[in-house]
């Protein structure tokens, strides 16, 4: 230790006091006490003994006074100094190194702080942290999360400027952040740059996506050499397998508390592994919108103006032993701001649940009788929530009707709506205040699309803006969490994944990639991937897959896709309507990135099972977690391309095995209750006395197309009929004798239109043809004079296009 200018001990006690202040931690619990003797201000010195050499060549010697551990002492933190006054930091668990010497620092304008430090103090100790608090995912539970680390600050000092570097060690990780940070006596700096870097030992094998602004892409898996060779930007989190433990880089703090700093991306360099924290994307202002459903521009934020004094978003590593302790974390969320007792005094009304959704079943937004419809779904099966997507304005004003019916019915309306309404506190607002007098119980936000302080500021604005009038908020188009659902417990949700509604247009994403979201972006917090559940059977699942999907991912709200027109019919429906959304314990009973999972989450009395694979394989389940007495498990499992259903009797003394095939998933509900297993039958059941054909068969002329349909007869369908009658298809049916008979056309459209039928010389026309949408298939009837033996019959609209068609079927 070595003594500084007695200016200089002034300056930092001054700092240290406005840090304290500013925090509102002031004198942090020590086991649970305060520490009552003071803390001792040190000024700190390189030492000339340990010299190692950083990743950038340069030697580097230990600032040993700083070196902090966690609670328990498993996991901690070493600070270095190099010649040219650059500052580093490592992180070991136990004696094992996690992240290796790493550079510290960011740019200002007029002052550069990645080298050329003079002065280094910072208080004798850590202070202990040891604080319960609530999420949205345990609000509703009797149970609480537990924020319990080892805090300290230390204080960073150069010509022309200074700042606190703020760091936490909890007993599964590291986080640290950039405080107070000053330049000049102006009121504003411009940050320029960061080098904060994350520095993984060799042989690290990486999990993570590419950029996106919506965060909606695919997770790769790169070995140490080519994450080394790649040379790219990526989203967080980035996952990473270090050995036997495993480690996940994110943010934390990024729109709850005071909003100074931009949402950042990981950069890496060619022939460099080194993970470096950059600026992220923001609305490029030359290619905005003004649609509703249209995406802006993105351009990547280079430096911005901010408030001197300012502090960024904590970078965050989560390190675990094992899976089962990286995927539950809370670190993330313990590193956010408490929430305000007043704003919360009640939260009665955060209540998770699951959500049906009439968008997926195609242009019915504008149907306020199938709002209805999927209200009175959720009402008999025990869904708590309908949500309303993008086009229910046309009947605005019988929101409060609607709201007033689900009321009774028990179900809570969520309406979406697009940032470009609400930029501003007054809009938010004027609109919120305006849902909660229609009775509306919560807001789905959308297209936010951004990085950038002014669009986070919009969604910590929703977020207690919506907290004020009792409105649950989840997020799409949006940023990942970063932990704000501790700051503000009524943010159920939020989308930042490449999520199940892209298979209505696309193959995307991946069953694989469904296989990387439990490890790295549902870490981070509840995640809107919409699971339909059903298998959409041109992206490879099976249905075991997609049932399974409802167990594995995790969401407060757990939005799903396909329809109240398809579930009814569904054989696991009765498991999604017992589902809970918030889990009193969940286990990862085994698992790897991109192959495979189980998880086995429990509820009550309730235990459920989640498993799904990218390659066949089977696994063994003790059930030694049961307590006394007998069990009913209910096991959801692949049967030749089919969902299959075992029911058997269990208790803790046995155990389940379970097969899957590739691409193939179980699902396993266990309790003592009985479960009524029945449904109805499904859509487009056969009819005694009809020969079915399947348009997908028959012959296609001009643009007509076949298309994946999970809800049609062997899940095709024929599109792109009419709009001109050469873009046709048609059909070859056989009957016995000449004569007229009954045929019934299975068609999808969402909106009303017309089908123009020839056949042997007779025209036909039907109008008015709707179904629930245009996924899902309706039946009609018209009566066909046909004559002995083959008859062509010819499908399309000489006006305007047709619906698509599923099959036929002719009256024997």
């Amino acid at each position: 230790m070595k003594k500084k200018t007695a200016a200089f001990v002034a300056i930092m006690i001054i700092l240290a006091t406005i840090t304290a202040v500013l925090s509102g931690c002031g004198e942090k619990k020590q086991a649970g006490k305060p520490r009552s003797e003071p803390k001792e201000l040190i000024t700190v010195i390189k030492s000339e003994s340990g010299k190692k050499t950083a990743q950038d060549g340069k030697k580097v010697y230990p600032l040993d006074e700083l070196t902090t551990s966690s609670p328990s002492g498993k996991i901690t933190a070493r600070f270095y100094e190099d010649d040219g006054g650059s500052i580093y930091y490592s992180v070991e668990s136990g004696r094992d190194g996690i992240v290796e010497i790493s550079k510290l620092g960011l740019a200002v304008s007029g002052c550069d702080f990645s080298y050329g430090i003079e002065e280094i103090a910072a208080f004798d100790r850590a202070d202990e942290i040891n604080e319960s608090y609530e999420t949205a995912l345990t609000v509703s539970l009797d149970k609480s999360l537990n924020d319990h680390c080892m805090e300290r600050e230390i204080f960073i000092k150069k010509s022309g400027g200074s700042y606190t570097l703020k760091i936490r060690l909890y007993d599964d990780g590291f986080a640290f952040r950039y405080s107070d940070v000053r330049a000049g006596d102006g009121k504003n700096v411009y940050v320029t740059s960061e080098q904060s870097e994350v520095n993984f030992p060799k042989g690290t094998v990486t999990f993570a996506g590419g950029y996106s602004a919506t965060y909606e892409f695919d997770y790769v898996e790169r070995k140490y050499d080519e994450l080394k060779s790649h040379g790219g930007i990526f989203n967080t989190p980035l996952t990473a397998n270090i050995g036997d433990r495993w480690a996940l880089v994110s943010e934390a703090d990024v729109y709850a508390g005071d909003i100074s700093y931009v949402k950042s991306v990981l950069e890496t360099a060619g022939g460099s592994a080194s993970l470096k924290f950059g600026f992220g994307f923001k609305r490029d202002p030359f290619n905005e919108v003004t649609d509703d459903l249209l995406s802006p521009g993105h351009i990547r934020i280079t430096d911005f103006s901010t408030v001197n004094g300012f502090e960024t978003p904590w970078r965050a590593i989560i390190i675990s032993d094992d899976l089962n302790g990286l995927l539950n974390s809370d670190m993330i969320d313990s590193l956010c701001p408490e929430a305000d007792e007043k704003l919360y005094k009640n939260t009665d009304w955060i209540k998770p649940g699951k959500v049906s959704w009439s968008w997926w079943s195609g242009c019915d937004q504008h149907n306020y009788d199938v709002q209805v419809e999927h209200v009175d779904f959720a009402s008999e099966n025990g869904w708590e929530y309908c949500c309303l997507d993008a086009g229910w304005p046309v009947f605005e004003d019988r929101i409060k009707e609607l709201c007033d019916y689900g009321r009774k019915k028990g179900v809570g309306i969520i309406l979406w709506v697009n940032y470009l309404h609400l930029k501003t506190p007054e809009e938010i607002e004027k609109t919120f205040a305006q849902w909660e007098k229609w009775g509306v119980a919560g807001v789905k936000t959308d297209y936010f699309e951004s990085d950038d302080t002014d669009v986070l500021e919009v969604m910590k604005n929703c977020a207690e803006i919506g907290a004020e009038h009792r409105l649950l908020i989840y997020f799409h188009g949006c940023v990942h969490p970063c932990g704000e659902t501790r700051t503000y417990p009524n943010i159920m949700t939020s989308e930042a994944v490449l999520g199940e509604e892209f298979r209505k247009w696309s193959e995307s994403p991946s069953p694989k990639n469904c296989l990387m979201y439990p490890f790295t972006r549902n870490v981070v917090g509840s995640m809107d991937y919409t699971p339909a559940c059903i298998a959409i059977t041109k992206t490879g699942e099976t249905p075991g897959f997609s049932l399974a999907k409802a167990i594995v991912y995790e969401s407060a709200l757990q939005h799903f896709a396909s329809s109240a027109y398809a579930f009814p019919s569904f054989l696991g429906l009765p498991l999604l309507n017992k589902i809970p959304c918030a889990w009193d314990s969940s286990t990862v009973i085994e698992g790897y990135p991109g192959d495979y999972i189980t998880y086995l989450r429990q509820s009550g009395d309730d235990f459920y099972v989640g498993a799904i694979s990218l390659k066949k394989r089977s696994t063994d389940i003790k059930l030694d977690f049961l307590g006394d007495g007998s069990y009913n498990a209910y096991i959801y499992y692949d049967s030749d391309g089919k969902l299959a259903l075992e029911t058997k009797t269990v208790t803790s003394k046995d155990s389940l095995k379970l097969e899957m095939p590739n691409t193939g998933g179980a699902a396993v509900m266990i309790t003592k209750e009985k479960v009524d297993t029945e449904v109805e039958g499904a859509i487009g059941s056969d009819k005694e006395g009809y020969t079915y054909y399947e348009c997908e068969d028959g012959k296609l002329s001009g643009s007509a197309v076949v298309s994946e349909s999970s809800m049609c007869s062997g899940g095709k369908k024929a599109g792109y009929l009419g709009n001109g009658s050469f873009n046709s298809v048609e059909m070859t049916v056989n009957v016995p004798k000449d004569g007229e008979y009954e045929v019934l056309i299975y068609f999808c459209s969402g909106e009303e239109r017309q089908l123009d039928i020839s056949v042997n010389g007779e025209s036909y026309n039907l109008k008015n043809l709707s179904s629930p949408g245009f996924d899902i298939p309706a039946e009609t009837k018209v009566t066909l004079r046909l004559e002995k033996g083959e008859n062509k019959i010819k499908l399309t609209s000489n006006s305007g296009y047709a619906p698509d068609l599923d099959r036929i079927g002719v009256k024997d």
